[in-house]
């Protein structure tokens, strides 16, 4: 009776560990590969092969998945540090973006300050990251930190917290020391600059520096105003002389044609008269010599203080002799 129990204990027990034994071989023979990420598999602890997306074969028990034990610190919503724990085979190929803790750094101006910073990486080599690397993140904000705090060391406080984009060079910096450990650096970016003791004192510079801004630009605009009201006057100026040059120009081209006008008027007229005196027989230049006479004649008559005495020929010439103070004057006879 207890033979026949044996029989039939062992008869269950046999399937049962052939089921068993199988079972782990196909769990352990298979692995299947999401998209995006990859599999180290070594081979009695050497690198064998890395597995692609998919579903992938691998000898039980004597391939296994190369694993890694990530451990490192990230700031929460409040901005507090959390341990974070990651152990896996599975190596992501996606970007993965890390918030570390603040940083402690001195500026050149031997300023403390506090920075927030950001970092965006990609594992571009998986076989190289996997057997370069002990923790990766930490790796990484141990190297952060010390790019940190040699930008940090060459700036003034003022450069740091005006003007983050300088902290930009932290990208190249950092993408030069990981690309030996498969892995690329696509940003670094500070979110925060804490001026811890100093913020009281950089605000109250803050506020003066756009004061000033704000004097220099009601200089400006004041400037401004002043130039376009004298650039106005200028051009009002400029139109007005022009005017009144124009004017004068138009004056004097009217004076000049009523002068020649008068001019060919009187041509006109002596060429009349001079044709008139011809027909009678009569000298015309005697004639308009006589008309000149007249004209000088009225001129020097209508002229103030002028005394005009008008005398015989022979007298004349006895008036002139005494105004000369001549005693005698040879007198001709009269014609």
């Amino acid at each position: 009776m207890s033979d026949a129990g044996g029989s039939i204990g062992a008869a269950v027990a046999v399937p049962v560990v052939i089921a068993v034994i199988v079972y782990i071989i196909v769990v352990y023979s298979f692995i299947m590969v999401k998209e995006r990420e990859a599999v180290i598999i070594e081979r009695l602890g050497s690198f064998s092969s890395m597995l692609q997306p998919g579903i992938n074969f691998i000898i039980p028990f004597i391939d296994r998945p190369k694993k890694y034990n990530w451990r490192y610190y990230v700031t929460d919503n409040l901005g507090n540090p959390n341990l974070i724990k990651r152990s896996s085979y599975r190596i992501s190929n996606q970007n993965e973006v890390i918030d570390f803790p603040k940083q402690m750094v001195i500026s050149r101006d031997n300023a403390q300050l506090q920075l927030d910073a950001v970092l965006s990486w990609k594992i571009v080599n998986q076989r190289q990251m996997i057997y370069s690397t002990v923790n990766l993140p930490q790796m990484l904000s141990k190297v952060l930190q010390a790019q940190l705090r040699n930008v940090a060391g060459s700036l003034d406080v003022d450069q740091i917290i005006e003007e983050a984009s300088t902290l930009n060079v932290l990208t190249s910096m950092m993408d030069n020391e990981t690309m030996r450990w498969g892995v690329k650096v696509l940003f670094v970016k500070v979110q925060r600059v804490d001026a811890l003791s100093l913020s009281n004192v950089l605000a109250q510079k803050k506020n003066a520096d756009l004061k000033n801004k704000e004097i220099v630009i009601q200089a400006r605009a004041t400037k401004q105003t002043l130039v376009i009201e004298s650039e106005g006057k200028r051009d009002s100026m400029i139109k007005e002389a022009e005017g009144a040059a124009q004017e004068m120009i138009s004056k004097a081209q009217g004076q000049a044609t009523a002068i020649i006008n008068a001019a060919n008027a009187e041509a006109r007229s002596v060429k009349e008269v001079a044709r008139a005196l011809a027909a009678d027989g009569e000298n015309p230049a005697q004639y308009l010599v006589a008309l000149r006479y007249l004209d000088v004649l009225k001129q020097i008559m209508a002229m103030p203080r002028t005394k005009l005495e008008i005398l015989p020929p022979a007298v004349a010439q006895l008036r002139a002799a005494e105004l000369l103070g001549l005693n005698t004057a040879a007198v001709g006879p009269a014609k």
